[in-house]
């Protein structure tokens, strides 16, 4: 299925160092879109190059802007209502979503001898907890109503 964009939706959109970061969709073009970046830049993004927040939460590998100071770190994001950020050198530090950017991952590495595959814990959120965490999304405005109900019927 693909990704239709709407107008006022928060999505994550790539920019031109083609790392994604959240930003708002302004109009709707055709194959692209006018969006608004949260950081104050704005740009006109393919579709192909966006994708609904709950997505980028589910395959983006992030990066965070420690303390608002401009630099970039990499590192997990252990939850996101509300954003928490464990970085790769231990600190942790709760985000907004205007300080995220994420990458697509590369393609995956067969395992060798040499660097056998790691085993990481999987979490699998229930749909309450999903349901709670839109909820709190559109408390702080990051989604529209329309977006809320819609995230939320998919979840079921």
């Amino acid at each position: 299925m693909r990704f239709t964009a709407s107008l006022g939706q928060t999505v994550f959109a790539r920019y031109k160092d083609g790392y994604y970061y959240p930003a708002v969709v302004d109009e709707v073009l055709g194959e692209h879109i006018n969006a608004s970046f949260l950081d104050g830049d704005t740009g006109v993004i393919a579709k192909e190059d966006i994708m609904e927040l709950q997505e980028g939460f589910e395959t983006l590998h992030f990066q965070g802007n420690w303390q608002h100071g401009g630099i970039f770190y990499k590192g997990k994001l252990a939850s996101h209502l509300p954003m928490v950020m464990h970085y790769n050198d231990g600190d942790v530090e709760q985000i907004e979503l205007v300080q995220l950017r994420g990458k697509r991952p590369g393609p995956v590495k067969k395992p060798t001898k040499k660097n056998p595959a790691k085993k990481e814990p999987v979490h699998v959120q229930s749909e309450k907890e999903a349901i709670k965490e839109l909820k709190a999304l559109r408390k702080n405005g990051f989604i529209s109503k329309e977006e809320f109900k819609r995230m939320k019927n998919q979840l079921r």
